[in-house]
C-alpha cells in the first residue's frame, strides 16, 4: 500500500488562460464612463448655465428688451464703422485713380510739348547736314533751330518754377513797388507782338498813380506777362482786337488787376480747366492760330497768385473774349 502511494506523483496546478478581450472591454467601459461624466459636467457647466441665463432674461421682459436694444446698438455701431471704413477706402481708391489719370495725362502732354521742338530741330539739322549751299537758307534754318531750343529751355524753366511752387519750396521775396510801373514795363516788353497783331491797348487806370503794392516783383512780373501774352495769343484774327488792362481799388487792402480781350474766348466746359498744366481750350482752334508757348503760363499764374495768399479768376464767353483778374495786397 505504501508502494502504491509512492507511485502517485503530485499534479501541477491548472493554468488559467488570460482573455485579452476582457481587458479591452473593461478599459473601454471605463473610458466611456469617464467621457460621459465629463460631457455631462461640461454641458451643465457651460450650456445649462447659459440656457438658464437666457431663460431668466426672456422671463424678465424689461431686461429682455434692454438686452435687445443694447445688442441692436452694438450692431448699429459696428455697421456704421464698417460703412465708414468702406467709404473711406472707396474715396482713397477714387483719389488714387484720379491721380493716376492726372499723371498719365501730364506725361502725355509733356511728351507732346517736347516732341514738337525736338522733331523741328532734328529736321533743320538733318537738312543742313545734307549740304545746303545757300548761306541765307542755312542761317534761316539755324535761327529756327535756335528758337526751338529756346522753347525747350523755357519749358524746362517753367517746369522747375511750377514744381517749386507746387511743393512750397519757392521763397517769395516780397517788397514794396509800383504796380502801374510793372504793368507799363510788361506792355513795353510785349509791344512788338502787340503791334504785329494789330491789337489796341486800353489802359483803364491812372498811369500817374503809384498804386504801391507789397509782393514779390519778379514773380508778379511773370503773372502780368503771362496774362498779357495769353490775351495776345488768343486775339482775333481779323482787325479790331483790343487788350484792356484795369486796376481797381477793392477797398479791402487789395487792388484787383483785370486783363480783358475780345479774342476767341473759352468754351464753357473748359473754363474750369484753363489753369491746368498744358491745357489749351479747343486745341483745333489753337493749332490754326499757330499758338506757341509751354502750356504752363496760366498754371504758373495761379500758383504764384495763390502763394501770395490771393486768387485768380476768369470770365469768358466763346467767340467774344475773356477776362482774367487777380488780387494783390496794397503796401
Amino acid at each position: 500500500m505504501l508502494a502504491a502511494l509512492q507511485l502517485i506523483e503530485p499534479q501541477a496546478p491548472l493554468a488559467v488562460e488570460e482573455d485579452p478581450y476582457l481587458e479591452i472591454t473593461l478599459l473601454s467601459i471605463l473610458i466611456a464612463s469617464a467621457t460621459a461624466f465629463l460631457a455631462e459636467y461640461l454641458m451643465r457647466r457651460f450650456l445649462y448655465s447659459r440656457l438658464l441665463k437666457i431663460y431668466k432674461t426672456i422671463s424678465n421682459q424689461n431686461q429682455f428688451q434692454s438686452s435687445l436694444l443694447a445688442d441692436a446698438e452694438e450692431i448699429g455701431k459696428a455697421e456704421m464703422e464698417v460703412t465708414s471704413y468702406v467709404m473711406k477706402k472707396s474715396a482713397e481708391l477714387s483719389n488714387l485713380r484720379m491721380y493716376d489719370d492726372v499723371r498719365r495725362e501730364f506725361i502725355a502732354n509733356l511728351s507732346h510739348e517736347l516732341r514738337t521742338p525736338i522733331f523741328s530741330i532734328q529736321g533743320y539739322l538733318l537738312t543742313l547736314l545734307d549740304g545746303v549751299k545757300d548761306p541765307k537758307i542755312r542761317k534761316d534754318y539755324l535761327k529756327k533751330a535756335s528758337r526751338n531750343v529756346e522753347r525747350m529751355i523755357r519749358l524746362v524753366q517753367d517746369m522747375d518754377v511750377l514744381a517749386r511752387l507746387e511743393s512750397d519750396r519757392l521763397v517769395l521775396q516780397k517788397e514794396e513797388y509800383s504796380l502801374t510801373e510793372q504793368i507799363e514795363d510788361a506792355l513795353e516788353q510785349m509791344s512788338d507782338r502787340i503791334a504785329q497783331q494789330g491789337i489796341t491797348v486800353v489802359r483803364d487806370f491812372d498811369a500817374e498813380a503809384d498804386c504801391a503794392v507789397f509782393a514779390d516783383p519778379e514773380r508778379m512780373d511773370q503773372v502780368v506777362l503771362n496774362l498779357i501774352s495769353n490775351a495776345i495769343k488768343y486775339s482775333r484774327d481779323e482787325a479790331g482786337g483790343f487788350l484792356r488792362i484795369a486796376i481797381e481799388d477793392s477797398g479791402d487792402r487789395t487792388y484787383t488787376v483785370l486783363v480783358e480781350d475780345n479774342g476767341v474766348g473759352i468754351p464753357k466746359e473748359d473754363i474750369g480747366r484753363v489753369f491746368e498744366r498744358f491745357f489749351r481750350a479747343d486745341r483745333s482752334r489753337t493749332r490754326t492760330k499757330k499758338v506757341t508757348g509751354t502750356g504752363l503760363g496760366l498754371a504758373i499764374v495761379k500758383h504764384i497768385v495763390e502763394a501770395h495768399g490771393h486768387s485768380v479768376k476768369v470770365i469768358s464767353t466763346l467767340n467774344e473774349g475773356s477776362e482774367f483778374s487777380f488780387t494783390i495786397a496794397k503796401a
